[in-house]
């Protein structure tokens, strides 16, 4: 019979834990910010036209997504968003990530080259998100992602921002667990029984 700690029993899962839903709730906070930008918000608003210049100044893929030439104002403006507030969906993501040791998940007790294996992934999602391989402006499917401000904000946001971040932040308290020791000694405790 499987034992179930304290931890487990109280947390009722990583996204129904604190963490989760303060996580769900920025993606939902987010989606409706991409559901409510008018079409005119660049040329209408000088503060916003230099708050996407800015932000794609430090994120080069919003500037590939302006040029798309679908919607580009308001997905320029969007994505210059998302960015900006990424670092609440990092912080977030981190601690949920960090809050599986608890719950025994393989990340904590993989050999390096294996978990390197799986940590391999995200990094070739975040590039192909990141630089948009792949993403054709003639594709119907392009076209609704980034034209229908339900799927923008729904699951455009997820594959080219939100996604990522979780991708990163992932990788991060990995990377954290082995330049601290930390994922070593969970696997010397679990050789040792």
């Amino acid at each position: 019979m499987k034992t179930v700690s304290r931890h487990q029993q109280t947390s009722g899962g990583d996204w129904k834990s604190p963490l989760g839903l303060a996580l769900i709730g920025y993606y939902l906070v987010m989606a409706v910010v991409g559901l409510l930008i008018p079409d005119d918000i660049l040329s209408a608003n000088a503060w916003a036209r230099k708050f996407s210049d800015f932000m794609a100044s430090i994120v080069p893929q919003i500037d590939r997504i302006t040029a798309l030439g679908i919607k580009p104002d308001v997905n320029r403006f969007y994505f210059a968003v998302l960015w900006m507030s990424s670092p609440v969906a990092f912080f977030f993501s981190a601690l949920l990530v960090l809050s599986g040791r608890q719950k025994n998940y393989p990340m904590w007790s993989m050999p390096f080259f294996k978990s390197l294996l799986f940590i391999s992934i995200p990094a070739v999602f975040f590039s192909w998100a990141q630089f948009l391989w792949g993403v054709n402006p003639e594709m119907r499917l392009t076209k609704f992602l980034f034209a229908v401000d339900l799927a923008r904000g729904f699951y455009t946001q997820l594959v080219f921002c939100t996604g990522v971040v979780f991708g990163i932040a992932g990788v991060t308290v990995w990377l954290a667990g082995w330049i601290t020791g930390y994922i070593p000694r969970c696997i010397q405790e679990q050789k040792n029984g």
